[in-house]
Protein backbone atom coordinates (compact mmCIF):
# COMPACT_ATOMS: atom_id res chain seq x y z
CA UNK A 1 0.00 0.00 0.00
CA UNK A 2 1.36 3.39 -0.91
CA UNK A 3 -0.68 5.57 1.46
CA UNK A 4 1.38 4.83 4.58
CA UNK A 5 1.87 8.51 5.58
CA UNK A 6 -1.90 9.09 5.47
CA UNK A 7 -2.54 6.09 7.69
CA UNK A 8 0.15 7.08 10.19
CA UNK A 9 -1.30 10.60 10.40
CA UNK A 10 -4.74 9.16 11.13
CA UNK A 11 -3.38 6.58 13.58
CA UNK A 12 -1.40 9.24 15.46
CA UNK A 13 -4.54 11.37 15.66
CA UNK A 14 -6.47 8.39 17.05
CA UNK A 15 -3.64 7.29 19.38
CA UNK A 16 -1.46 10.26 20.33
CA UNK A 17 1.32 10.13 22.91
CA UNK A 18 -0.03 10.74 26.40
CA UNK A 19 1.88 10.53 29.65
CA UNK A 20 4.04 7.46 29.52
CA UNK A 21 2.13 5.98 26.59
CA UNK A 22 3.71 6.43 23.15
CA UNK A 23 1.88 7.49 20.01
CA UNK A 24 1.00 4.92 17.38
CA UNK A 25 3.94 5.79 15.10
CA UNK A 26 6.39 5.61 18.01
CA UNK A 27 5.81 1.87 18.43
CA UNK A 28 4.31 0.51 15.19
CA UNK A 29 5.65 0.04 11.69
CA UNK A 30 3.65 -0.40 8.52
CA UNK A 31 4.82 -4.03 8.50
CA UNK A 32 2.95 -4.39 11.82
CA UNK A 33 -0.13 -2.86 10.18
CA UNK A 34 0.10 -5.31 7.28
CA UNK A 35 0.41 -8.19 9.75
CA UNK A 36 -2.79 -7.03 11.46
CA UNK A 37 -4.52 -6.84 8.09
CA UNK A 38 -3.40 -10.40 7.35
CA UNK A 39 -5.38 -11.46 10.42
CA UNK A 40 -8.38 -9.36 9.42
CA UNK A 41 -8.57 -9.81 5.66
CA UNK A 42 -12.22 -8.78 5.86
CA UNK A 43 -11.03 -5.22 6.60
CA UNK A 44 -8.54 -4.86 3.73
CA UNK A 45 -10.93 -3.33 1.20
CA UNK A 46 -12.34 -0.74 3.60
CA UNK A 47 -8.86 0.01 4.92
CA UNK A 48 -7.56 0.67 1.41
CA UNK A 49 -10.46 3.04 0.71
CA UNK A 50 -9.94 4.86 3.98
CA UNK A 51 -6.25 5.56 3.47
CA UNK A 52 -6.57 6.56 -0.20
CA UNK A 53 -6.29 10.30 0.50
CA UNK A 54 -3.75 13.09 0.59
CA UNK A 55 -5.13 14.43 3.90
CA UNK A 56 -5.18 17.98 2.54
CA UNK A 57 -7.79 18.87 5.15
CA UNK A 58 -6.04 16.99 7.98
CA UNK A 59 -6.43 13.61 9.64
CA UNK A 60 -9.29 14.63 11.93
CA UNK A 61 -11.40 16.06 9.10
CA UNK A 62 -10.75 13.00 6.92
CA UNK A 63 -11.71 10.61 9.73
CA UNK A 64 -14.84 12.62 10.42
CA UNK A 65 -15.78 12.55 6.73
CA UNK A 66 -15.28 8.80 6.26
CA UNK A 67 -17.11 8.15 9.52
CA UNK A 68 -20.15 9.87 8.01
CA UNK A 69 -19.75 8.65 4.42
CA UNK A 70 -18.04 5.26 4.59
CA UNK A 71 -18.51 3.57 7.94
CA UNK A 72 -16.83 0.41 6.72
CA UNK A 73 -13.60 2.30 5.91
CA UNK A 74 -13.72 4.15 9.24
CA UNK A 75 -14.21 0.90 11.15
CA UNK A 76 -11.35 -0.75 9.26
CA UNK A 77 -8.91 2.09 9.99
CA UNK A 78 -9.80 2.36 13.67
CA UNK A 79 -9.85 -1.41 14.24
CA UNK A 80 -6.46 -1.93 12.60
CA UNK A 81 -4.92 1.04 14.41
CA UNK A 82 -6.12 -0.16 17.82
CA UNK A 83 -5.28 -3.82 17.25
CA UNK A 84 -1.81 -3.05 15.92
CA UNK A 85 -1.06 -0.64 18.78
CA UNK A 86 -2.08 -3.02 21.55
CA UNK A 87 -0.14 -5.89 20.02
CA UNK A 88 3.08 -3.86 20.26
CA UNK A 89 5.38 -5.47 22.84
CA UNK A 90 6.27 -2.05 24.27
CA UNK A 91 2.61 -1.07 24.74
CA UNK A 92 1.76 -4.44 26.27
CA UNK A 93 4.66 -4.01 28.68
CA UNK A 94 3.55 -0.47 29.60
CA UNK A 95 0.00 -1.58 30.41
CA UNK A 96 1.16 -4.71 32.22
CA UNK A 97 -0.36 -7.22 29.80
CA UNK A 98 1.93 -10.21 29.29
CA UNK A 99 -0.15 -11.70 26.48
CA UNK A 100 -1.76 -15.09 26.46
CA UNK A 101 -0.39 -17.44 29.06
CA UNK A 102 -0.45 -21.20 29.27
CA UNK A 103 -2.13 -21.81 32.62
CA UNK A 104 -2.02 -25.42 33.78
CA UNK A 105 -5.43 -26.89 34.52
CA UNK A 106 -6.22 -30.21 36.15
CA UNK A 107 -9.79 -31.15 35.28
CA UNK A 108 -9.81 -33.79 38.04
CA UNK A 109 -8.83 -31.39 40.83
CA UNK A 110 -11.43 -29.58 42.93
CA UNK A 111 -11.53 -26.02 41.65
CA UNK A 112 -10.76 -23.23 44.11
CA UNK A 113 -14.01 -21.38 43.44
CA UNK A 114 -15.87 -24.38 44.89
CA UNK A 115 -14.01 -24.16 48.20
CA UNK A 116 -13.09 -20.48 48.73
CA UNK A 117 -16.62 -19.20 49.36
CA UNK A 118 -16.87 -17.12 46.20
CA UNK A 119 -20.11 -18.91 45.29
CA UNK A 120 -21.66 -18.08 48.68
CA UNK A 121 -23.90 -15.30 47.30
CA UNK A 122 -25.26 -17.61 44.64
CA UNK A 123 -26.00 -20.37 47.13
CA UNK A 124 -27.55 -17.90 49.62
CA UNK A 125 -29.78 -16.42 46.93
CA UNK A 126 -31.33 -19.79 46.25
CA UNK A 127 -32.56 -21.27 43.02
CA UNK A 128 -33.80 -19.10 40.22
CA UNK A 129 -35.71 -21.08 37.70
CA UNK A 130 -37.83 -19.85 34.87
CA UNK A 131 -39.51 -22.47 32.76
CA UNK A 132 -38.80 -22.38 29.05
CA UNK A 133 -41.92 -21.18 27.24
CA UNK A 134 -43.57 -23.85 25.17
CA UNK A 135 -42.00 -26.78 26.97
Amino acid sequence: MTDEPAFFAMADFLIPAHGRMPSFSDVCSFADVEKSLDFRVDLKEGFARGIATDLGDGAEAHLDRINRQDGEAFNAITTIAIATYYMSPRVRDLIGYPGQENVPYDSRATQVYLTDGSLGRVVARGRKYRPTPGL
